[in-house]
Formats: structure tokens, sequence, C-alpha cells
């Protein structure tokens, strides 16, 4: 039987996996990591899933554990490493494809290693994380502050003391925005006053606190655009994050 090529192991890759074998077909995985746990290792460390375990599990994998809790980083790795030990197919880790091309009725696969596979069917199961998005804002160029995406925060122990604004208002950028509040960094500068809010979501304040009605202005001013179209004038801190959700 010819084999099903899945791109990707995270919740996707194991997930398409699992149900290729339940239609009787053979995948084979290819993962660029060393491990088939997506880019879970690499969020930041005090990440948990926003929605309870039993929801998070994949089509016949329970998650293991108290169904009601929200489960860490860690404990969704080791979730899809375990789901695709219990799988019947091939995981092939360490192996990043770089090319796909359609020949005849065949697709050939090819990776970074060199490695060439052929199918007649192929699942691209990876995300974004690989390659965040920053937006290109206005003044940006210019700012002399340290500048990164969500997907290279990690902990609050860089930022304790210093001023920060949270670019967005995704689940990510609130969880950073509440965990940089705690070590000292101002509040309202933690959760950014001009973060774009998403009908419907308004973000979980916890210990952060309100919003100010008026930025600092104790250094020079950026503008900003809003959600609403219009630009606010607040003072840039000295780190920025952006929030992979809010792009």
């Amino acid at each position: 039987m010819e084999p099903v090529i899945v791109i990707g192991a995270g919740q996707p890759g194991v997930a398409a996996a699992a149900a290729l074998l339940r239609e009787g077909l053979r995948p084979v995985v290819l993962e660029a990591d060393p491990h088939p746990t997506g880019s879970w290792p690499r969020y930041y460390d005090s990440l948990v899933l926003f929605t309870p375990a039993h929801f998070n599990a994949l089509p016949g994998l329970p998650f293991p554990g108290e169904p009601h809790r929200y489960p860490t980083r860690d404990e969704a790795a080791d979730y899809l490493r375990t789901s695709a030990a219990r799988l019947d197919c091939e995981f092939r880790t360490g192996h990043r494809v770089t090319s796909v091309n359609q020949e005849g009725g065949e697709y050939r696969v090819l990776t970074e290693g060199g490695s060439e596979l052929t199918a007649p069917m192929v699942v691209a199961a990876t995300g974004s994380f690989a390659r965040p998005h920053c937006p290109d804002l206005p003044g940006l160029a210019a700012y002399t502050g340290r500048v990164l995406h969500a997907a290279e925060y990690r902990s609050p122990a860089p930022f304790a003391g210093r001023r920060v604004v949270v670019v967005g208002a995704g689940n990510s950028a609130v969880q950073i925005a509440v965990e940089l509040a705690r070590p000292g960094v101002p509040a309202h500068d933690a959760l950014g006053h001009h973060a774009r809010r998403r009908p419907g979501r308004p973000a979980r304040r916890a210990e952060a606190g309100e919003h100010p009605t008026e930025p600092p202005h104790d250094v020079p001013a950026l503008g900003l655009r809003t959600s609403a179209g219009t630009r606010r004038r607040c003072a840039p801190p000295t780190a920025r994050t952006w929030c992979p959700a809010c792009r």
C-alpha cells in the first residue's frame, strides 16, 4: 500500500494520522523537530491551554488526568508524544520538508537532509509558529528599544522592572501581559492601553488591573493605530511583544 505523507507532527498531524489509519490508509508523518510534539516545547514557559483538557483531546486519544483542568505546555507536548507512540504508523522526526512537487499522479516530497518520498496524497499539517509575523508599524524603524514576537518570549525574568507594551489582545497576548505584570512591570504598560480587542472577547484582567485613561509621557511619543482606525499618541516602552493571534 502506498503511503500518505503527513507533514507536521503537532495536533493536526497526529490527528490526521489517526484519521488515516481508521480509513485503512498508511500514513507516514514527517516532523522537523526531534520529537512528535509540534511547536509545544518552544512556547513560553508558563503557557497553559485556554480550554479544559477534555476539549483538547484528539479523536480516540483521550487527554490524561482530570478532564476539567487546564493543561500546561509540557503536558500538551507529552500528550502528543504519547499519542503518536500509540498509533501504528511511522513517524520520521528530524525530517524538515523543503519542497513538495506534483509529478504525474503523485507528489514528490524532499527533505532538508536529502530524503525523497513519493505518495499519491500529501497532508499539510504545519503551523505558522516557525515563521512569526511582525507587523511593520509606522515609526518602528526608529524605535530603539527591544522588539520581539510572542514566539520568542519565554519568561518575564528579562523584563523585571522594565516598561513593556504587549501589542494585541488575543489569548497569548493577554496571558503574557498578566505574567509580565507580576514581577514589577507596571500593569497598564503590560497590557497596553492601545491593544486591539476582538468583539465579544474582552481581555481577562486578573492581577493586571484596569487600563489607564492617559499614557505616560516621560519618553518621546510614538503614533499607533487602534482597531477603530484612529491614531493615538503613546510613549514607547523599553520592550514590545507581538501576539501571533493578532496579525
